[in-house]
């Protein structure tokens, strides 16, 4: 039996220290055990009269039981019916280990579902303001910084009005798309109120933010669909606001919000 049958974690199986030590531990215990059994006229199962069992060609035939302990169980106790009940409970352990691994991947596949809104692909609002609560509560204890992007779809009102609902969510979508490609590893992105999106940024300043939100603002610009052999394009503003101490997270969206509403609207 090897201790990778169960993993590091279960401290089922331990291996004593020293096995060069332990092999000459055994060569010295084994002859003073022969020497004893001469002396008294006895021969075991274990001893042929030449050590056999024991050295071959002038080397100690050792193997893992030699100096691996289970489950507390001395060596000379581990009997083959013993190896194989063991066996089988360590067979069942690595079975059920097996099972809550692959159960914890589908509740964490099911939770990151039950997060992301299936049209757009991005965090529901709730999931995006949890998240939100967490950088707050990291920028007061960790000292992190975390800088907060509202981006609105300028022009989502406009395309439902002259298009209909079909169209807004198709600009939706596209606006999502664009938005997740350039977004980076560590980046939150969520759907907020209406046309809105949140964009939390780790380990930002609000220069940097607001120079990555410019980028994004131009990417969405550079977008286009076609509806109805209409091609409408996507039109977005911006507002940041770095993440202060002690604020809630609904106390930085309107920030950054305000942020965004005193900067003038995309040309069309």
């Amino acid at each position: 039996m090897s201790q990778d049958n169960v993993g590091p974690s279960a401290p089922i199986v331990s291996v004593r220290p020293g096995r060069n030590r332990l092999a000459e531990e055994d060569r010295a215990l084994q002859a003073a055990k022969r020497e004893r059994k001469q002396k008294h006229g006895h021969h075991s199962e274990d001893d042929d009269g030449d050590g056999a069992d024991f050295h071959h060609g002038g080397y100690s035939q050792t193997s893992i039981d030699d100096d691996v302990t289970v489950l507390g169980i001395p060596k000379e106790e581990m009997t083959q019916n013993v190896r194989g009940a063991i066996q089988t409970l360590l067979d069942e352990i690595n079975h059920l280990r097996g099972e809550l691994a692959r159960t914890k991947g589908h509740e964490a596949y099911l939770e990151e579902q039950a997060e992301k809104d299936r049209m757009l692909h991005v965090m529901r609002r709730r999931a995006f303001m949890a998240r939100l609560g967490l950088a707050v509560r990291r920028t007061e204890e960790e000292e992190v910084s975390f800088t907060l992007i509202y981006i609105q779809i300028a022009n989502a009102a406009q395309v439902r009005a002259d298009f209909g609902h079909g169209a807004l969510e198709s600009l939706m979508v596209q606006a999502a798309q664009a938005l997740r490609e350039g977004a980076e590893a560590g980046d939150v992105l969520g759907s907020l109120e209406n046309f809105d999106f949140g964009l939390l940024l780790p380990g930002t300043t609000l220069e940097s933010g607001q120079t990555k939100a410019a980028q994004l603002i131009a990417m969405l610009g550079g977008r286009s669909f076609s509806w109805q052999g209409q091609t409408l394009g996507i039109e977005a503003r911006y507002g940041g606001a770095i993440i202060l101490p002690g604020e809630s997270g609904d106390e930085v969206i309107r920030r950054a919000r305000d942020n965004m509403e005193a900067r003038p609207l995309p040309m069309p």
